[in-house]
């Protein structure tokens, strides 16, 4: 398995787009999809805060490997743990649990956060079923 070098860029942090359960924690039955919060404007440029929505690190799964070398911690609301799957037999990245009809496909695990610091990345609580889109904006360490 090829090494993992994560991108060093600054980033201008773009907005998150969550649900508000998702935000607040909790199911609201009233709340609307799609609700848009800003990143902090207080904060300066070139800051980061593992705090914040759309904090994020990479580190080596605690699992069973197998396929699943890394994990992708996304924080919005709470922190959603989201498998790195290499597939040997294509030689690429995949995001999220096997199974899915579609999905994205990276040639390193920097060209995938570099692709969601740009994209807003779906995060889907299995339990409650709640959702949200952030992009990747805070690099956190593990």
């Amino acid at each position: 398995m090829p090494p993992v070098l994560l991108p060093r860029t600054s980033v201008v942090p773009r907005p998150t787009i969550a649900p508000q359960e998702v935000q607040n924690g909790a199911a609201d039955a009233t709340s609307k999809a799609g609700k848009r919060s800003s990143p902090p404007s207080a904060a300066p440029s070139g800051s980061t805060s593992a705090a914040e929505d759309g904090a994020y690190t990479v580190h080596p799964s605690s699992g069973p490997h197998g396929s699943q070398a890394f994990t992708l911690a996304v924080l919005l609301g709470r922190v959603f743990n989201v498998s790195i799957r290499w597939l040997d037999d294509r030689r690429h990245y995949a995001l999220g649990r096997e199974g899915r009809n579609h999905e994205e496909l990276f040639s390193s695990v920097a060209t995938m956060v570099q692709h969601y610091m740009q994209h807003p990345l779906p995060l889907v609580d299995r339990h409650s079923g709640s959702w949200g889109l952030t992009c990747l904006l805070f690099p956190t360490k593990p």
